[in-house]
């Protein structure tokens, strides 16, 4: 008969294997965890240091560019008529509200500062194929548009408007032509003179005095006063904008705004508070052609 000997230890010798399996799977599960977390928290940190970085450049540029005109006015001395306005560089006769762009050799006149703007257009594909195309620095529509007569939305400006450069920035500001290494951003601008603009908003009315019979109106004898306040307060606390003239606004490249045209503005931008009552908005003409006098019940044509 034979006798099989078994070690009295084997149970607990298992069980200790078994217990040191468990702490490697879940040392091994911990450590997974923690190198996953810090991936992500190192990409979002990554992500969170360059938005930042591209936002303290954008301020820099921004104040840099506001210290040149800054610059400027102390440069100037005494107001004349000859520095009363900024200098105008890189602007083109064509686009009368841009005032300078940051344009390589600068050459503008004194007292004004140059964009110390590299000959590098913005234009230009860099490193990684991107640019900033002409529709693109045209987006707020302050250039003239190339095409006018084009009713879709393209900020394609006219061909004479061209591309601001990159002002190229180094740890000791913006620099001509710095070695490559010592870029640590870029930038570049187009500055505008924005005093024409009207808020349109506002902006404008569909009439203008009591015997205005350019657009429709006969007269405004008989009228009912607005309550609690009369004509003059309705209209005067929108500010001087609302009576601005919007007939020697632009229609076309050789015609002006009409007042029916005008009208038709304000009956769409004031469809609820002028109580319009015409059906199918918009599609329907929302003007006031069709009231001869405010003696039709229609008390709100402001």
């Amino acid at each position: 008969m034979k006798n099989f000997f078994r070690s009295r230890d084997g149970t607990s010798k298992g069980a200790a294997l078994m217990i040191v399996l468990a702490f490697v799977v879940l040392l091994t599960g911990l450590s997974l965890a923690y190198m996953s977390r810090t991936t992500t928290d190192r990409q979002l940190a990554q992500s969170s240091y360059n938005d930042t970085s591209a936002d303290l450049l954008g301020r820099t540029a921004l104040d840099t560019v506001v210290n040149d005109f800054k610059q400027e006015i102390i440069n100037g001395g005494a107001v004349t008529r000859q520095n009363i306005q900024p200098q105008r560089s890189g602007d083109d006769a064509s686009i009368p509200n841009l005032i300078r762009r940051s344009v390589r050799n600068d050459a503008i006149p004194a007292p004004g500062v140059p964009s110390l703007a590299s000959a590098v257009s913005s234009a230009d594909g860099s490193a990684n194929g991107r640019s900033i195309s002409t529709s693109r620095w045209n987006s707020h529509y302050l250039v003239p548009r190339g095409n006018p007569s084009d009713t879709s939305i393209n900020s394609s400006p006219v061909p004479s408007f061209t591309s601001p450069d990159w002002v190229l920035v180094t740890g000791q500001g913006p620099n001509t032509a710095p070695a490559p290494g010592a870029v640590i951003g870029r930038y570049a601008f187009a500055v505008y003179d924005e005093g024409g603009l009207l808020d349109m908003t506002v902006a404008g009315s569909p009439i203008w005095h009591a015997n205005d019979t350019s657009h429709g109106w006969k007269s405004l004898a008989g009228c009912s006063t607005p309550s609690p306040t009369p004509w003059l307060v309705n209209v005067g606390r929108k500010g001087i904008v609302a009576f601005a003239d919007l007939t020697a606004l632009p229609a076309e490249p050789t015609t002006s705004l009409t007042q029916t045209q005008v009208d038709n503005i304000v009956g769409w931008r004031n469809y609820a508070t002028t109580l319009r009552n015409f059906k199918n908005f918009p599609i329907t003409d929302p003007g006031y052609g069709s009231e001869t006098d405010c003696l039709l019940g229609k008390t709100n044509q402001d």
